[in-house]
This record gives C-alpha cells, sequence and structure tokens, in this order.
C-alpha cells in the first residue's frame, strides 16, 4: 500500500510539472461515481487518511459495511447528533416540539446541499422512508410510523408517546430522489471525490458545521479482508478508525488507543413462564452473579458497570441512585431456603418446591468467545449455590429458533439501544428483546409510563429493580485507533466518530 501512495505522489509531481503540456485527446475518460476534483494536492502536504470497503459502496441506505457507514458520517448530516451524555442537539434541525405521539421538527433557513441546491422538509421525509425501510437505521426508528412535511417543518408521528423521541432522529439526510444513487449528494462537513482512481473526501464550503479547519482535505485507502484496518493502522497507510470489538477480538497495537463507549446492553434475562415464574429465584439468581467480577474477567475492562438498567453515560440516569452490583452468596442461599428450595446434599443440589431437582437451561449464541465464556461463568456461579445449569451454546439461527420457541429458562443477549435509550425491545410484544418477558407486566407500564412523563426515572427504576425483568449486567465499549503521527483530541462517540474531525491533523 505505502509503495502504491509514494507511486501515486510522484503521478502528482510529474502532472504539476508537465501541467502545460496539452492532454492526449485519445486519452480514455475514467467513469466516476463521484465529482471529478481538478486540483491535485501537493506532493509534500501530509493528509489523514481513513479506510473504507469498496465493494459496500458510499450510499448510506445500501451499504451494510460498518467501517463505510461510520465514514458517511462525514459526508451526510442528520436532523440532530449525539453529544457527551448521550444529550441531543440540532443540525438540520432548528428546534423542535415534543407534544405526545406528535413531534414537529422545524428546519433551518438557507441550509444547501453540496451541490448547492436547498435542504427543505421534503428531502428530511424522503430521508425519513429511506431510513425506515434499512434494517440499520430503521431498528431506531420503530417508533416513529410517518413523517409529513410543510414549509418549514416535518411532523413525525410517534407510535407510542416518548419525551426523548428526537434522539431516534440521527439517520442521514440525502436529496429526495437520490436513493438509488451510488453517491447521493448529502449537506455534510465533506464532499467525496474521484481522482486518478482514487477517493478522498473534500471540504464542503457550505457546511452547517462552522468550525475552525485544520484539515479540509482527508484521503481514502481501500480495506481488503487480507489487510485489515489494524493492519493498514500500524504499516502507517490509515490515520484513525473505530472498532465496536461486536467478534469480542480486542488486541493491542502499536498505535494509539482510546476506548469509546458504547450503548450496547449486555443483559441476562428470565422466561418468566417457566421456572422463573417464582420472583423469588429471579432474586436469588440475581444474587448470586458477581457482575463487576465476572465482566472484569471476559470483556478486560473493556465495559462499564451498570449504575441501573440504563447507560450509565446517559446524562438523564445521573440522578438515579442504585446498588451497582447486588452480589451476595449468602443472601441468595437464603432466598432459595426461605422459599422452600431445600438442599440435597447428597447431590449437592436444591429441590424445588414439587420435589424435582432444578436444572435451568441456559442459552447463549456462540457468535463470539465472551459471550459463551460469559455463560460458562454464569453457569459456574450457579452451580456454586445448588442451582443445577444445562449450557445450550447455539449458532445464531438455531439460538434466535430456541428464543422464539421459549426453549430456554435463562439466555445470554446483547443489544445496541437506539440513542433514545429505548427500553421498547424488551417491553413491547414483539421486541427484538421480549423473549420470555411479559409485556403486560408491572416493568413494562411503568417503562411506558415514563417515557410518556407520567413517572420521574428514579420511580422507574424502583420498579424494575423490584420486577426484575431481566438482569443488565454491563455496556459494552468499542475502542478507537489512530496513528502516532495523528494530533486527535479524542472528542468522538459512537454516532460522530469523526465529531472534531477539523482538528485533526496528519
Amino acid at each position: 500500500m505505502k509503495k502504491t501512495i509514494s507511486i501515486f505522489i510522484c503521478i502528482l509531481i510529474a502532472f504539476c510539472i508537465f501541467s502545460a503540456c496539452k492532454k492526449n485527446e485519445n486519452e480514455p475518460v475514467q467513469e466516476t461515481t463521484a465529482e471529478a476534483e481538478t486540483t491535485a494536492l501537493p506532493a509534500a502536504e501530509k493528509s489523514i487518511t481513513l479506510g473504507y470497503f469498496e465493494s459496500k459502496g458510499f450510499n448510506p441506505y445500501k451499504t451494510d459495511s460498518p467501517l463505510n457507514r461510520n465514514l458517511l458520517t462525514l459526508i451526510y448530516d442528520s436532523l440532530f447528533i449525539v453529544e457527551d451524555g448521550y444529550t441531543v442537539s440540532p443540525l438540520i434541525a432548528e428546534s423542535f416540539t415534543n407534544d405526545g405521539n406528535l413531534l414537529t421538527v422545524t428546519i433551518k433557513d438557507e441550509l444547501y446541499f453540496s451541490d448547492g441546491s436547498l435542504v427543505d422538509p421534503s428531502d428530511v421525509v424522503y430521508s425519513f422512508n429511506m431510513a425506515k425501510d434499512n434494517s440499520f437505521y430503521g431498528k431506531r426508528l420503530s417508533n416513529v410510523k410517518s413523517a409529513t412535511a410543510s414549509d418549514t417543518s416535518v411532523l413525525f408521528t410517534l407510535g407510542k408517546e416518548d419525551i426523548f423521541a428526537e434522539g431516534c432522529l440521527t439517520f442521514p439526510i440525502i436529496r429526495a430522489g437520490d436513493g438509488g444513487e451510488k453517491t447521493p449528494v448529502g449537506s455534510g462537513r465533506y464532499i467525496l471525490k474521484k481522482k486518478d482512481g482514487a477517493y478522498f473526501l473534500k471540504a464542503n464550503e457550505t457546511t452547517t458545521r462552522k468550525e475552525e479547519m485544520s484539515t479540509d482535505r482527508i484521503s481514502l485507502v481501500p480495506v481488503s479482508a487480507d489487510e485489515g484496518e489494524l493492519y493498514l493502522l500500524q504499516t502507517g497507510d490509515l490515520s484513525y478508525f473505530f472498532d465496536d470489538l461486536s467478534d469480542g477480538e480486542y488486541t493491542k497495537i502499536g498505535a494509539n488507543m482510546v476506548k469509546m463507549p458504547l450503548n450496547n446492553l449486555v443483559f441476562l434475562s428470565f422466561n418468566s413462564e417457566g421456572a422463573f415464574a417464582d420472583e423469588s429465584l429471579k432474586e436469588a439468581v440475581n444474587l448470586a452473579i458477581d457482575r463487576t467480577g465476572l465482566c472484569d474477567k471476559i470483556y478486560e475492562g473493556m465495559y462499564r458497570k451498570t449504575k441501573s438498567v440504563f447507560n450509565p453515560d446517559w446524562y438523564a440516569a445521573s440522578s438515579v441512585s442504585v446498588s451497582e452490583n447486588p452480589y451476595s452468596l449468602k443472601d441468595a442461599e437464603s432466598i432459595l431456603e426461605k422459599n422452600g428450595y431445600i438442599y440435597a446434599y447428597s447431590y449437592n443440589a436444591y429441590r424445588s418446591k414439587n420435589f424435582e431437582f432444578l436444572k435451568l437451561r441456559l442459552l447463549v449464541c456462540s457468535d463470539t468467545e465472551a459471550k459463551a465464556s460469559l455463560a460458562k461463568e454464569i453457569k459456574k456461579a450457579l452451580e456454586g449455590i445448588g442451582i443445577g445449569v444445562e449450557l445450550y451454546e447455539k449458532e445464531y439461527s438455531e439460538y434466535i429458533s430456541s428464543l422464539k420457541s421459549g426453549d430456554f429458562d435463562l439466555y445470554i443477549g446483547e443489544i445496541k439501544l437506539s440513542p433514545n435509550m429505548s427500553l421498547s425491545p424488551f417491553f413491547s410484544s414483539g421486541g427484538s428483546a421480549s423473549y420470555g418477558i411479559d409485556t403486560k407486566s408491572v416493568a413494562a407500564k411503568a417503562y411506558f409510563d415514563f417515557t410518556e412523563g407520567a413517572i420521574d426515572i428514579s420511580t422507574f427504576v424502583q420498579v424494575f429493580d423490584s420486577a426484575l425483568p431481566f438482569i443488565p449486567l454491563c455496556y459494552r465499549d468499542g475502542m478507537a485507533y489512530y496513528s502516532r503521527e495523528l494530533s486527535y483530541e479524542g472528542n468522538v462517540n459512537e454516532y460522530e466518530p469523526f465529531k472534531n474531525v477539523y482538528s485533526w491533523e496528519a
């Protein structure tokens, strides 16, 4: 890759020297999917380099590559952006009002796409419809049923009232009608360009983000299966990339690294229709699990403790005061004894109330080593107080099939919550994490009362901790890697991985 870049720089030097020469009229014109750039980068100038998968494309509603999707936050702005503490700030939006099931967003005046066309409410509605049909953005928009444009605003209709609903409106805004294009027109900080077969980003002079600019050009380097991001970073071909560590692999390399908090909740959930119809058994299991000890061992510090069921970094949860880790084997055993689970010393197991040995089925997806290891540790912990556990490690399709059929007593899951911290996937009928949960329970009712503003967050957390529909184990972290040559402040998050990119210097 370095050799290729060196050759490319030499060509640029030659181009500058012989720019007065007439171009060969028979030279074939190179087809591009982005606007061609006519000004070459000076050979001696260093450039920030970011990676992309060439085969995955630059359409935010067609790519399935997390690497490309992160990159596209530089090309496409959204109505709102996620800031520190998961606060939400207007970007394309000027203001908003949240009134029951209606969320009205006013669009900024004189806001332009990179081609000079005006951004108006019809573009927002078009982009919303594209996002609703997209597997990635559609999840966070599940409660937003429709969008209607007026002269200066967009009216979003919600399925359920949600006082934090604006946090879902972080989908990319593209020009209406561009959904089928390889590179739709956007209004972001940069414009995608292509010269001599190489893609790069050039600063968009019409952007709404008027930060002082140190970086007006970013080079793009294709990433292959053979040369992954880590390899290219170590060879100097990449300046920066973000890894959510979804494969469970945390690698220490010869580059700078900074933890990036994720909104990924790791949890242990109960099947309320089986053995856990007995609430006392839930309480005993909760007390038998050392959340901090388990997560320290499995995630090697790449996680945050749960202050409550909510992300500990969320501004709205800062006032909640609860026990982070209620671990107590003595109390767990006491609860079992008080509720009729008599210890059978000859078998080292507890009997259930109907004199059958208690044997819980623990289900886990074997897609990552971390989850499988977590399941083994939980099995070990429960067996330590005499609760029998059968561990079922299954491939993803079989794992989902078992969840749908209710063939489990406990299961380990992980879910990326949307920026509005919605727990609807747990408490809505048919929700993606509602397996085994009674969606008509007091905890479910309390949650939706909270999102409607009828009760405060502390009241909901108290109800949740009492009912315990599932056990929040931790929130995982990702990792941002950057080269030692990059001047990088690290003021970024998973929703804005290049938030302060203007201040970066190669």
